[in-house]
């Protein structure tokens, strides 16, 4: 019976603090305690980093906490209190959270790693009143960083929420690491001294230096809100420098790089009935200043017809191609003077530079794509489609690259098929090599071609990544560089429901008899789905820029979160 009712008070004690109100909450001096919640970090990391999300909490909650007068809700109330969020936790479930557990602040954010590299971003928001959050963002080298990161966030929340001082003579995080250790962790002082053990615990042992993991040159961005589906830089101001432009499937934004994040210049909002597909930034009129074009899909809703039960289904909804170029003046987005039923896409020619290629969307029964591709010029302030491209068939504004990869004086053929395979095709349009791996998979989808609406015979086409042709090295020899699909697992779900969650940058040349590898990236979490080459630093050194999108549910890309990295 003791045993039972020892467990009863420890199973209603959660039940009582969430219970307990903030006025009845009070120091021993007679003031108000102030409660914190602090919930657990979004992860967008890999799976073996998931002791980062408790880690973090724990240190957070013993350097916030202060008898008298800061309380921390303890981690069980807090997981019983969030078990029914499903998705990364927003400002709204964070505060809601708050709300039911009486909290005076809500503590919540992410955590994004991409390699040994580690980006930090935080909210400590009140949940009464209508102040403002204060924002906390870190970026690391290296795992070995965070810890000393959420040192330093825990003491400005203190400074700025709480108005303490730092404490005096506060341990380093080494100090701490080896103070707090426990005892039968430590290694023996009997083993080598050339061993070195790694920092993700002490009983392991280091085989590749901690060193070699911290290569500078790696950057990101902060989070952005939406799936970033298309990207781009150019200069779109005149300033001779260059700006990043990025779309999710509501909005154009336009960014510059200053110092260690991206500053928002201007935003372009779409029309409600609006789906935005991609983005590209050309200077189609060569004034020297280059505009911005949007591939977008309008949606008109329709009569369904009583009865109706004919191969098309009708949805109740058409979409129609609605494209349409933007150019940056005083620091806001303005339309060009019409819409174009094309696709628009930038894609850069031999001798030419990037040119604007338009194409029509194909009969909804045949496929995704009409058979002609046209360059796009800019006449006066309107898009107008010229004079048809000669290339082969298997090509669409989206999904192809030209130059001449073997030095043979021809211009060979990049490009990726519908099963994502990369292809080179010789100048004649001859196939000479086709990958057997996947290659610049997104699920940045719309409806290609309509088999059977009645049974979901339905196909659809995605935009890939692009093939970004280049000669890094200058050795007067172009490589390939692209996205290759690590995790294939997602191509053999059904067509509406395929992911990609992981991949690496990738650079191949050609050796007369192949592609071979130069280079690659570590594994990204995420879908890579735009990739280019451009000085985004505006420093003189060009750069391999790329958009992320971090999404539990690539199915629902608008919901995602994205960033971007160099």
């Amino acid at each position: 019976m003791k045993i039972l009712k020892l467990m009863s008070t420890f199973t209603i004690l959660p039940f009582l603090l969430m219970a307990w109100p903030p006025s009845e909450a009070h120091s021993a001096t007679g003031g108000t305690v102030k409660k914190i919640a602090v919930l657990p970090f979004n992860m967008h990391t890999p799976s073996q980093l998931s002791y980062l999300q408790d880690g973090i909490r724990d240190m957070l909650t013993s350097r916030l906490s202060r008898q008298g007068q800061v309380q921390v809700f303890d981690k069980s109330v807090i997981n019983q209190a969030t078990a029914g969020i499903k998705s990364d936790i927003s400002l709204n479930e964070a505060l809601r959270v708050g709300k039911t557990l009486n909290a005076d602040y809500v503590l919540f954010g992410s955590v994004t790693s991409m390699g040994q590299a580690v980006s930090i971003d935080a909210k400590m928001a009140p949940v009464a009143g209508d102040r403002e959050p204060v924002s906390l963002f870190a970026q690391t080298k290296t795992l070995d960083e965070v810890i000393p990161k959420i040192n330093q966030f825990a003491q400005e929340i203190n400074q700025k929420v709480f108005g303490r001082a730092p404490e005096p003579g506060l341990a380093s995080s080494d100090e701490e690491g080896a103070t707090t250790r426990n005892p039968e962790l430590l290694l023996p002082s009997s083993m080598s001294s050339s061993d070195r053990i790694s920092y993700l615990n002490p009983n392991f042992l280091e085989i590749t230096p901690d060193a070699a993991l911290r290569q500078p040159g790696l950057w990101r961005s902060q989070t952005f809100g939406g799936g970033i589906v298309g990207m781009d830089l150019g200069d779109v101001d005149g300033d001779k420098q260059a700006e990043l432009v990025t779309v999710t499937f509501d909005k154009v934004s336009v960014y510059r790089r200053e110092a260690n994040g991206l500053r928002l210049l201007a935003t372009h909002a779409g029309h409600p009935m609006d789906n935005f597909m991609w983005v590209t930034v050309v200077d189609t009129n060569r004034d020297g200043v280059a505009e911005i074009h949007v591939t977008n899909f309008r949606r008109k809703n329709t009569a369904r017809p009583a009865g109706s039960n004919n191969i098309m289904a009708d949805p109740g909804f058409t979409e129609g191609l609605s494209s349409f170029g933007l150019t940056l003046v005083s620091n806001k987005l303005q339309p060009t003077g019409n819409r174009l039923p094309f696709f628009l896409n930038g894609v850069e020619f031999p001798g030419r530079g990037k040119v604007l290629l338009g194409q029509k969307r194909g009969v909804l029964t045949e496929g995704p794509f009409d058979s002609e591709i046209r360059e796009i010029q800019m006449i006066g302030n309107s898009l107008s489609p010229a004079n048809p491209v000669v290339l082969p068939s298997r090509c669409n504004v989206f999904n192809f690259a030209r130059g001449d990869i073997n030095n043979d004086g021809g211009e060979e053929t990049i490009l990726i098929d519908n099963q994502n395979s990369l292809v080179v095709l010789s100048s004649s349009g001859e196939q000479l090599w086709k990958s057997e791996k996947l290659f610049s998979a997104t699920t940045n989808a719309f409806e290609g071609r309509v088999i059977d609406r009645r049974y979901n015979q339905v196909e659809y086409y995605a935009i890939p990544s692009p093939i970004v042709l280049t000669d890094l090295n200058k050795d007067g020899i172009l490589e390939i560089v692209l996205n290759r699909n690590t995790d294939t697992m997602g191509r053999f779900m059904p067509n509406t429901m395929q992911y990609y969650d992981r991949g690496e940058i990738i650079s191949l040349s050609w050796d007369n008899m192949g592609l071979v590898e130069n280079w690659k990236t570590r594994e990204i979490s995420g879908m890579v789905t735009s990739l280019r080459v451009g000085d985004l630093s505006n420093d003189g050194i060009p750069e391999l820029v790329a958009s992320l999108v971090m999404a539990r549910d690539f199915l629902k890309i608008w919901e995602a979160k994205s960033t971007i990295f160099s």
